[in-house]
């Protein structure tokens, strides 16, 4: 079974209100899925091309099945508005190296 990531490039709007509407939720969202984030912020090293965006994030999941799962859970939708509404964000599920 290969493992799958999601991975989000997020600029900020609202940041107070990204952390409490949905930064501070996210989380217990995909514990249920088998996620974990591998990156949550942290330094950046730019060596080639663009700033992304002022987070950046990795969540590891046992397979695609289980992040599509809890992309589409009512948990996670329930958050999804307040990433929506106060964050641009570039988003993609992708499989790991099998």
């Amino acid at each position: 079974m290969t493992k799958a990531y999601a991975i989000a490039h997020v600029t900020m709007i609202n940041l107070e209100k990204f952390t409490e509407q949905y930064g501070s939720k996210v989380e217990e969202t995909f514990k249920a899925f088998g996620g974990v984030f591998l990156v949550r912020g942290g330094n950046i090293s730019h060596t080639e091309g663009e700033k992304l965006g002022d987070l950046n994030v990795v969540v590891e999941f046992p397979d695609t099945a289980s992040a599509l799962a809890w992309n589409n859970s009512d948990e996670y939708q329930a958050i999804l508005t307040g990433r929506t509404q106060n964050a641009l964000t570039n988003f993609i599920i992708i499989d790991g190296v099998a």
